[in-house]
């Protein structure tokens, strides 16, 4: 039994899928480009085309042809190596519109996934800023002691870090419960 031949995902779509059967290198990237996100040059682009061609024409799957129409212009065709090999596709990138997308899908579960990632960077963010403030208070501290002269200007603004301090504890404290009480009745369910 012949094991199959590894394509890379992009190429498998283009060639197996999209069932080009005679095809230009530019011909190959301008539908590359509209299958994925992943080149941000057209470039790159097309050296990933070229390198793919090379290795399929070394490997005896494409040859070259020559079709003269005013000007040169290179043209690969599937050999009969092609079509008598099995060809699997690698995996795919994860920024691929290629992906399958889950015929069903349970609307009220990617709510709570959506619901539950939202807290979650809020509770980044507010953690975040809580770290900044509590250094801020102790910066605050630390010139109170360096210079008592300048205590009174320091006290109004240490008290604003406190109290933004005590807000950000609320707000962290408070996403942590809902996190917690929402995956508990996710584990539960």
């Amino acid at each position: 039994m012949k094991s199959a031949v590894k394509l890379h995902p992009y190429i498998y779509n283009l060639l197996i899928d999209k069932d080009f059967k005679e095809f230009s290198a530019t011909h190959l990237r301008d539908a590359l480009l509209k299958i994925t996100d992943e080149y941000i040059y057209v470039t790159e682009a097309r050296k990933f085309i070229y390198r793919q061609l090379l290795r399929l024409e070394a490997l005896g799957f494409i040859c070259k042809i020559d079709k003269s129409d005013g000007r040169s212009k290179k043209l690969y065709k599937k050999t009969q190596l092609f079509y008598s090999t099995t060809f699997t596709s690698g995996k795919m990138p994860k920024n691929s519109r290629l992906q399958t997308v889950p015929a069903k899908v349970d609307t009220e579960a990617s709510d709570v996934d959506i619901f539950l990632n939202g807290l979650k960077k809020e509770k980044l963010i507010h953690e975040a800023k809580l770290a900044v403030v509590l250094s801020e208070i102790e910066e605050y501290q630390s010139l109170m002691e360096r210079f008592p002269t300048k205590r009174t200007y320091l006290t109004d603004l240490y008290q604003q870090a406190k109290n933004q301090s005590a807000a950000l504890l609320g707000r962290v404290t408070a996403l942590s419960k809902v996190l917690g009480q929402e995956s508990s009745e996710h584990h539960i369910c």
